[in-house]
C-alpha cells in the first residue's frame, strides 16, 4: 500500500506523540518524574484558556488518529479493467490476468533476465510498468522498444483492453555465472 503524503506526515506526528507519551509514563514510573507533578499541571491545565487549549489538542490528535485508521483500509487499486458493458452485463478482467499476461510477453525475450511489472487501471484501459534485468551485451534502447510493441500487441491480443503506456526501467544487468572447469 502506498502513503500519501498527508497521511505519511501525520503518521510521523502522531509517532513521535506516542513516543514522546510514553517517555513521560515511563519517568513516572521509575520516579524520575514524581507524579504529583503531573497532577499539579493537569489540575492547572483544566480551566480558561488552557483547558480549551487541551481540547483543541485532544479534538485534533483524535481526529489524525481515525484519517490514519481510515487510510490504513482504504483500498485505492482496482482489482479489474473494464473490457467491455453489454446488454447481458459487465465483462472485467483482472489486472492480476493483465499482468500475468504482461509477463508472459516479456518472457519472450532472451535477454531479459529478470521482470517485475505493475499494472495500473486507467479510464480508457491500463498502464504497465516493467523493471527488468537484461543481459550485458543488449542495445537497451533497441530491446525496450521491441518490449514495449510486444506487451502492448500481446496484451490487447488476448484481453480486448487497450495499453496506454509501457514504462520500462532497467534496473540491472544479469550476469550469467559461467561453469567451472576443473
Amino acid at each position: 500500500m502506498k502513503i500519501k503524503l498527508f497521511d505519511r506526515l501525520l503518521l510521523t506526528i502522531m509517532t513521535l506523540i506516542i513516543i514522546l507519551l510514553s517517555l513521560i509514563l515511563l519517568s513516572v514510573a521509575l520516579q524520575i518524574i514524581p507524579a504529583a507533578d503531573i497532577a499539579d499541571l493537569l489540575s492547572e491545565v483544566s480551566y480558561g484558556w488552557p483547558a480549551i487549549i487541551l481540547g483543541v489538542i485532544s479534538l485534533v490528535l483524535f481526529l489524525a488518529g481515525i484519517r490514519l485508521l481510515v487510510a490504513g483500509y482504504a483500498r485505492n487499486k482496482p482489482l479489474s479493467a473494464l473490457l467491455a458493458n453489454t446488454d447481458l452485463g459487465v465483462i472485467r478482467i483482472s489486472i492480476n490476468t493483465l499482468d500475468t499476461l504482461t509477463q508472459k510477453a516479456v518472457r519472450h525475450f532472451k535477454e531479459v533476465k529478470e521482470v517485475k511489472s505493475v499494472v495500473l487501471a486507467d479510464p480508457e484501459g491500463v498502464r504497465v510498468q516493467l523493471k527488468i534485468s537484461v543481459l550485458p551485451e543488449v542495445v537497451m534502447p533497441e530491446l525496450s522498444r521491441n518490449i514495449q510493441e510486444k506487451v502492448k500487441e500481446y496484451v490487447e491480443a488476448l484481453s480486448g483492453i487497450q495499453v496506454r503506456e509501457v514504462q520500462i526501467y532497467i534496473d540491472n544487468l544479469s550476469v550469467e555465472k559461467q561453469a567451472r572447469v576443473d
